[in-house]
């Protein structure tokens, strides 16, 4: 009986580990904000590996509610993106708002490199996984400055 009681104690011990263990990676991000604004920083300071790293397998990234059909921006995304065009985000709004969700107000200036400059006053409700990577990218703005942005895009990547 004391050796099947000490099996027992052992068993519920790991039990316990376990389901703390479980809990701690089902937790929420700790501070979504802090999160994307890092990834932010990445963008503007040009760090193709460091931006590529926060954003989720599943990213999605939608403009006025409809699906840009954005792929999840990789390392490679982003030293493309970076060898012909400057970002420059300045935020006037940057909160949490729900778990796991960042509501964020700003002005993006986009500078290719012939000199062309477009300036986009956007907001956007971003949300991240419980890893604090992006998943989802909803913003609000103007569809003529998104066009704009993304017809001379197309001119330097029409793949």
């Amino acid at each position: 009986m004391n050796k099947l009681f000490k099996t027992l104690q052992v068993v519920g011990v790991i039990l316990l580990i376990n389901s703390n263990m479980i809990a701690k990676a089902q937790a929420a991000c700790d501070d979504p904000a802090a999160a994307v604004m890092r990834i932010m920083n990445c963008i503007e300071n040009e760090n193709a590996f460091c931006a590529a790293s926060g954003y989720a397998s599943n990213f999605a990234k939608y403009h006025n509610t409809l699906d840009t059909d954005t792929n999840r921006p990789g390392y490679f995304f982003w030293l493309g993106a970076f060898l012909f065009i400057d970002f420059e985000l300045e935020f006037d709004h940057v909160v949490n708002v729900a778990e796991n969700q960042v509501s964020m107000r700003y002005i993006e200036t986009v500078t290719f490199n012939d000199g062309e400059v477009f300036t986009q006053y956007e907001h956007a409700l971003v949300t991240v996984n419980n890893s604090c990577r992006m998943e989802m990218w909803d913003q609000y703005g103007d569809n003529k400055e998104q066009q704009d942005v993304d017809d001379k895009a197309a001119t330097l990547f029409p793949f």
